[in-house]
């Protein structure tokens, strides 16, 4: 298991998953830190998922409704929207490739309430 005090883990309170029309899922976030670099989404088939936004920088995505998992089960991409919610406008948006996983290597036990 990989060492999470090395990493930045922030839990996305507020996130919208968005279907499209080609059945696959766009994520609008709060705006990050810094560019992403090599992004990629790991998940296990459940309600939870984790976006490297690089090695060291990771978003939980909890809680994923059941159309969500469906979705990302036969999904081989996502997208995200980075927004300034403040300033309502849009900072970045990428596409990020889906990493299956049995397990995530990151105990996140100390991040669900």
């Amino acid at each position: 298991m990989q060492d999470s005090s090395k990493i930045f883990i922030e839990k996305e309170e507020a996130y919208v998953a968005m279907p499209t029309t080609e059945n696959e899922i766009i994520f609008a976030i709060s705006v990050k830190m810094g560019e992403p670099k090599s992004p990629h989404l790991l998940y296990d088939g459940d309600e939870h998922a984790l976006l490297y936004r690089d090695k060291k920088d990771v978003v939980l995505l909890d809680y994923l409704n059941s159309e969500v998992q469906k979705i990302l089960q036969d999904s081989q991409k996502i997208y995200i929207a980075e927004i300034d919610y403040k300033e309502k406008q849009l900072i970045r948006d990428y596409v990020v490739p889906i990493e299956k996983v049995v397990s995530y290597p990151i105990n996140l036990a100390p991040y669900f309430d």
